[in-house]
């Protein structure tokens, strides 16, 4: 069954069986899709601004992730980030 976990307003993970879903909200920020860069270790999240040299975000997760594949998508200000549980 999934699950929300909401600790951070600018934050949103959806944690299901066999991946996680990170919702992050970007809305104000001058970001593009093609600049973005995302790095996972085994229970973290790191979201880089290319184009700044930046963070913007670092969300902890509450299971364990693989660190690749990660795929992730930019629309109306939100970031979509989905990867593969362990």
């Amino acid at each position: 069954m999934p699950s929300v976990q909401i600790d951070d307003a600018d934050v949103d993970i959806l944690t299901m069986e066999n991946r996680v879903n990170v919702y992050i909200d970007l809305r104000g920020m001058e970001t593009r899709e093609s600049s973005i860069a995302i790095r996972a270790d085994i229970s973290t999240v790191y979201v880089y601004d290319m184009d700044s040299r930046n963070v913007i975000k670092i969300v902890r997760l509450p299971v364990q992730i693989k660190t690749s594949p990660v795929s992730y998508y930019l629309r109306n200000g939100v970031l979509g980030i989905t990867l593969e549980r362990l």
